[in-house]
């Protein structure tokens, strides 16, 4: 059985910026952000997925990321709950979620291509639009994330519900761009 606040052991080690004391900052926000979502969808949850964050009893919660380790559960918390932990390219798995009845969560966005498909396309741009609520933590000092988040917060059908910047105090990562980084939570603007 998967309990909340209980992340996977080692998660991050080895990885500076998910490994310090500051690490579960962001997924501790996130979940708070998602609390209300039936399924929640992870986009990048790499050794370290929101899963072990989650304190509210949602009936699927899948983390698509190909570093995460492959977990199958039907349960969280001691309550049903289909859980997925799936090591492949988002890009590589079917997604079939009624349209606002998931929270999108994109913690340390830095999607890169999958052959020869852009991580921004119709795939996510569609998982983006239909969410009922979008989570994006990412290092703006880094290129690819920096160039890449404004055209999900420039989209039509969001609106900006609260946006935040977050300086890790983590003494392995004072100087890098892993420090800083900005936190939007996005809902539908209609």
């Amino acid at each position: 059985m998967l309990q909340a606040a209980s992340p996977l052991a080692g998660a991050g080690e080895g990885l500076l910026h998910l490994s310090g004391p500051s690490a579960s900052i962001r997924q501790v926000l996130a979940a708070h952000f998602v609390r209300d979502c039936p399924h929640v969808l992870e986009i990048g949850g790499h050794e370290r997925p929101i899963t072990g964050y989650l304190t509210h009893r949602p009936l699927s919660v899948l983390s698509v990321d190909p570093k995460t380790a492959a977990l199958e559960a039907d349960e969280l918390n001691g309550h049903p709950c289909r859980v997925r932990h799936v090591p492949r390219k988002f890009q590589e798995v079917e997604y079939d979620y009624a349209p606002r009845s998931y929270g999108l969560v994109l913690l340390g966005y830095s999607l890169k291509p999958y052959g020869s498909r852009e991580p921004l396309g119709q795939l996510l741009f569609s998982l983006i639009d239909n969410a009922g609520v979008v989570v994006i933590d990412y290092a703006p000092e880094l290129d690819r994330a920096a160039s890449q988040v404004p055209s999900i917060l420039e989209r039509k059908t969001l609106s900006v519900h609260c946006n935040f910047e977050l300086v890790l105090g983590d003494e392995e990562i004072a100087d890098t761009p892993f420090a800083r980084r900005r936190f939007y939570v996005l809902h539908p603007s209609n």
